[in-house]
């Protein structure tokens, strides 16, 4: 006969199987099910590609700033999109990497730079500069996040021909048309690298400083070999010198370079081109009108709302609204693509009508 005592026992563990079974069955589960969603749009990604004609003769560097832990075989996909395309790894924590800056600190803006003054003579049509992520946060929904699909749009020549130099991220909001005030002090600033500016700006140019600074981040950008070139090779050698000295932290280094690329390649202190037209001309992407533009920005935030519903701590803990935010993410995730897709089409058929006038 079983001891009350050792009943006890069996009970108490029968309970904690029990209410094991239900969490794995009714939370952990279906968190696990309604956390994972789409990889956003499929066909879009696959489907939007171009093959200008008007591309296939410049060639085009492409410099990824990246550390040793980071996958980038994403990029390797790119050869399918860009014409005469090259793929320059640099590695900031790797002395054995072919391509990687004096030392480890900087950094994008030391790969950047190293890069600037050792292929200054032997420069591309286009050089365009990422960080190793795909998916950057920084880069817009109009976009899908997504640097693959965006430089698979980026119009090249327009960057030769016209721009000289571009950011890939075309969205300033705030940032425009005045975002860095230089005369801000360590008693007032209110953006953390405003103070830094002056110093930074007199150790890398001989110009004045400007008061104000303006653009969108976030130091990724193309450029042509003809804006690199403005600059003689001596301002590349001087900016690693300041980078590789300096004892500010890297944090602060990057923050204050993404407000000076536009007067390196340029010479302008604020880099505020329409989103719109940005989108159209630079990539094909072309909204009707402004209003119609916002309306899809909402989509998408929309879309990073449901993420966040879906999100495994608060899947386990309303697996029902989980379930309910995955079905609302597929109706968004479908009139993004709508969307999206006829802007490009429409930027398509813009794009043709100008080759047939020219």
């Amino acid at each position: 006969m079983i001891s009350k005592k050792r009943q006890i026992k069996i009970w108490a563990l029968a309970a904690v199987l029990l209410s094991l079974i239900y969490l794995l069955t009714h939370r952990v589960c279906p968190a696990v099910k309604y956390h994972t969603y789409p990889r956003p749009h499929p066909v879009l990604l696959g489907n939007t590609t171009h093959s200008s004609p008007a591309q296939t003769n410049l060639t085009t560097n492409l410099v990824v700033a990246s550390t040793a832990k980071d996958d980038i075989s994403w990029t390797d996909n790119l050869y399918n999109d860009i014409p005469n395309l090259t793929i320059l790894r640099y590695v900031s924590d790797s002395r054995t990497s072919r391509f990687h800056p004096p030392v480890a600190k900087g950094r994008e803006a030391l790969m950047y730079f190293t890069y600037l003054h050792d292929f200054y003579d032997s420069l591309p049509d286009v050089s365009v500069f990422i960080h190793a992520e795909e998916t950057p946060w920084h880069l817009e929904g109009t976009l899908l996040q997504n640097i693959s699909f965006a430089l698979a749009q980026l119009d090249l020549t327009r960057v030769v021909e016209e721009r000289g130099y571009f950011n890939l991220r075309v969205t300033w909001r705030a940032a425009c048309p005045a975002w860095i005030d230089t005369r801000k002090t360590f008693e007032n600033w209110e953006k953390q690298e405003e103070p830094y500016m002056p110093e930074a700006w007199e150790a890398n140019f001989d110009d004045p400083v400007p008061d104000i600074l303006a653009g969108p981040c976030c130091s990724q950008f193309a450029v042509s070999r003809a804006a690199i070139q403005r600059r003689p090779r001596e301002q590349y050698k001087r900016s690693i010198k300041w980078l590789v000295e300096t004892s500010w932290s890297d944090h602060i280094v990057g923050r204050v370079w993404e407000h000076m690329w536009p007067w390196l390649f340029k010479e302008e202190a604020k880099d505020c081109a329409p989103e719109k037209e940005s989108l159209c001309q630079m990539y094909g992407i072309c909204f009707e009108n402004a209003r119609q533009m916002e309306a899809y920005k909402e989509l998408w935030e929309e879309r990073e709302r449901l993420k966040e519903d879906m999100s495994f701590l608060r899947a386990s803990w309303a697996p029902g609204r989980a379930a309910e935010a995955r079905k609302k993410m597929n109706k968004v995730g479908d009139e993004i693509e709508r969307q999206l897709s006829e802007a490009w089409k429409r930027g398509r058929a813009s794009k043709a009508k100008a080759v047939v006038e020219r």
